[in-house]
């Protein structure tokens, strides 16, 4: 089989699986706040032009609430699910030139369990982690003006990687295409003209919400005060668990204000207890990496089982890569780990979840996928397994 074949036959299998889990899951706005406060937002916005939100970015609720019917929405999340099995592909031939780990790379996104369930759920992560992995492929093969369009559509959808984007820009103009300091100035400048006129108009939506310029949204102070508070024992960030804000919607009705109280309460908490600050930090590190979840409805034994089968070895492949290959491929994946780094960081300092581990997750199936190719490789049994699929030899 070739390999456009090939690819092309994994997609639709992954898409098959994204069609039965909306078939057989019911609506699960219901367990989720976030995806019925998306829905909501978007419906109203659709509605009445008006955008009543303080807590998320404009891009996801848009799409979210685009009818007052799951489906349309719902439609939207699979392709954008979907399509990120080819992304992978093609992002895994950007970075290692050999197809065969490509396409492992795309049937392990397309049956994974967790991008399956997540393309379902009415969250952001489907079209977050499509833009991101549009910008990194976009950076990867030098077309820089597409990478910052979907870089910054991906920030629109959540603020994830707001501060890395412009450097990934300077790396991948200096480092992986080699270009001159003037060209790579260039490049910077690019980006920085499309981040402001994609921005722009959320930018005149909040100034004429808050009566000032806000540049992303008004989660940060509420984020970091909620994973830096005396009531925060775990790590996370549920509300009434972990944290309570009740006090500061009395005392500061401006958001803007408020956001600012919170941040600071969080940081007056940090300044005083440091030490619980460094403890609190290694359980959310902890919490961000586990290999199950630590949410008690999806810490039964089932769901216990299916990461363990499913993402542990994800995990272990990935630590196997980097053990032998990191160094020597380490130029081509600094991308990817600068990623990883940052958001591991971002977690430990204000509420960690597994769901925002996800996002990392398709650039840990290459990773993986590259091992478990060059491992196979070693062994005769491993060439004939892959060669059985085609796949002994099948380089870019």
């Amino acid at each position: 089989m070739s390999s456009r074949k090939a690819i092309l036959s994994i997609i639709l299998l992954g898409l098959a699986l994204r069609i039965a889990a909306a078939l057989v899951m019911p609506d699960q706005s219901a367990q989720w706040d976030d995806a019925r406060a998306y829905r909501l937002i978007g419906q109203e916005f659709w509605s009445s032009g008006k955008f009543d939100s303080t807590l998320y970015m404009p891009l996801y609720p848009l799409i979210a609430g685009i009818s007052s019917s799951r489906w349309p929405s719902l439609l939207i999340d699979i392709g954008l699910s979907s399509a990120l099995i080819w992304l992978c592909y093609e992002l895994a031939l950007a970075i290692f030139a050999d197809t065969a780990i490509g396409l492992l790379s795309a049937l392990g996104v397309a049956i994974y369990p967790q991008f399956v369930a997540f393309a379902v759920l009415g969250l952001t992560e489907p079209l977050f982690m499509a833009l991101f992995a549009t910008a990194l492929l976009c950076w990867y093969r030098g077309f820089f003006v597409l990478a910052a369009i979907a870089a910054t559509l991906s920030i629109l959808t959540r603020p994830a990687i707001d501060l890395l984007a412009p450097i990934l820009v300077v790396y991948f103009a200096l480092v992986i295409h080699r270009l001159p300091a003037m060209a790579t100035a260039k490049q910077v400048a690019i980006y920085a003209v499309v981040y402001c006129a994609l921005m722009t108009p959320w930018w005149i939506h909040n100034y004429d919400a808050y009566g000032r310029f806000v540049r992303l949204d008004l989660a940060g102070g509420e984020n970091f005060y909620a994973g830096n508070n005396p009531m925060n024992a775990t790590g996370g960030g549920i509300r009434g668990v972990d944290f309570d804000t009740k006090r500061f919607v009395l005392a500061y009705p401006n958001p803007v204000a408020r956001d600012s109280a919170l941040f600071g309460a969080g940081l007056d908490y940090v300044e005083q207890n440091p030490t619980a600050f460094l403890e609190r930090g290694w359980t959310k590190f902890i919490r961000f990496w586990r290999l199950w979840p630590h949410f008690e409805q999806y810490a039964r034994p089932a769901y216990v089982a299916i990461y363990l089968v499913t993402y542990a070895p994800i995990f272990a492949l990935t630590l196997v890569y980097l053990a032998l290959w990191g160094i020597r491929d380490f130029w081509r994946i600094a991308p990817l780990l600068a990623f990883t780094g940052y958001l591991t960081l971002v977690n430990v300092v204000f509420v960690a979840s597994m769901r925002y581990r996800l996002v990392l997750e398709p650039f840990m199936m290459i990773l993986a996928a590259t091992a478990a190719i060059r491992l196979a490789r070693r062994w005769p049994a491993g060439e004939t397994l892959l060669r059985r699929f085609g796949l002994n030899s099948a380089r870019a």
